[in-house]
């Protein structure tokens, strides 16, 4: 029995499976785990993870009495792009931009991005031109230092099993767009374990209908391929970010999911290639 099985026996025990599967909790039917990565690119990556993770760590331990910047600040932002474009390269994974002059240059915009892999950290925070919070979840609010660490650097915390704590949350993240912020979230909630969109969940939308803000989709192409879920290992290649055009946000706007799933079809690797304009 592979792992990707296992777990989907745990969890059906929990959910129906066919709902697991929607959820991304459980690989969908058919699934193949990618090949293994080649035992250079499991050596690379566990040399930078190895040299990257306790400096990161000391800096978050120490950010009290030597603040290291976040998302949220022009200074921070320029902080942490220097830290993920140099982890990049030490990875061997190159990053182009595509589209970068289309997100909006005042005013708050909120940045809808497909979720392919745990390396979308590295190439949110050097690819997204303007400072930018994120709305995180239990896992990394559980996380020791790190989830103070998000809470005091201005990002939301989304408790999806407590509903009065995550409409507040939201309600308060729809006022700083609506005050001028920028706000990244991930409306599938988690990676897929194909590389295919996972349905889209409520609240990246009710959040998007309360501020009527517009949404900037954010497609990393290419990042999936570079770290597959269930792997720990960076196989060397490249990665196009790319950002849609800004989507108009009504409060009464029933087509505002399909325009968004629309947006993250078109900038799929085969479309690359084509025009950027």
């Amino acid at each position: 029995m592979t792992p990707g099985e296992r777990l989907a026996r745990a969890l059906s025990r929990r959910m129906p499976l066919e709902e697991a599967r929607l959820a991304g909790a459980v690989p969908p039917e058919g699934y193949r785990p990618p090949p293994p990565a080649p035992w250079s690119a499991r050596a690379r990556t566990a040399r930078v993870v190895g040299t990257l993770a306790p400096r990161v760590a000391l800096d978050i331990l120490l950010d009290r009495v030597r603040p290291v910047g976040s998302t949220t600040t022009e200074e921070g932002l320029a902080a942490v792009r220097r830290f993920s474009t140099d982890a990049l390269r030490r990875l061997h994974v190159e990053l182009e931009v595509v589209g970068a002059e289309r997100v909006p240059r005042l005013g708050g915009v909120l940045f809808m991005w497909k979720q392919e892999s745990h390396l979308d950290h590295f190439l949110l925070g050097a690819a997204i031109p303007r400072p930018f919070a994120s709305l995180y979840n239990n896992a990394i609010a559980r996380t020791p230092l790190y989830g103070e660490w998000f809470r005091r650097n201005g990002h939301f915390h989304v408790d999806r099993s407590d509903e009065a704590q995550w409409r507040e949350s939201l309600a308060r993240a729809a006022d700083a767009l609506r005050a001028g912020r920028c706000i990244l979230v991930s409306p599938e909630g988690t990676r897929s374990w194909d590389g295919k969109l996972l349905p889209m969940k409520r609240g990246a939308f009710m959040l998007a209908r309360a501020a009527e803000r517009p949404i900037v989709g954010v497609t990393l192409a290419g990042a999936h391929a570079c770290l597959p879920r269930g792997s720990a290992t960076v196989r060397p290649g490249k990665v196009t970010c790319v950002f849609s055009r800004p989507i108009p946000v009504r409060a009464d706007d029933a087509t505002l999911e399909e325009r968004v799933v629309e947006t993250f079809a078109a900038a799929r690797p085969m479309d690359i290639g084509g025009d950027r304009s």
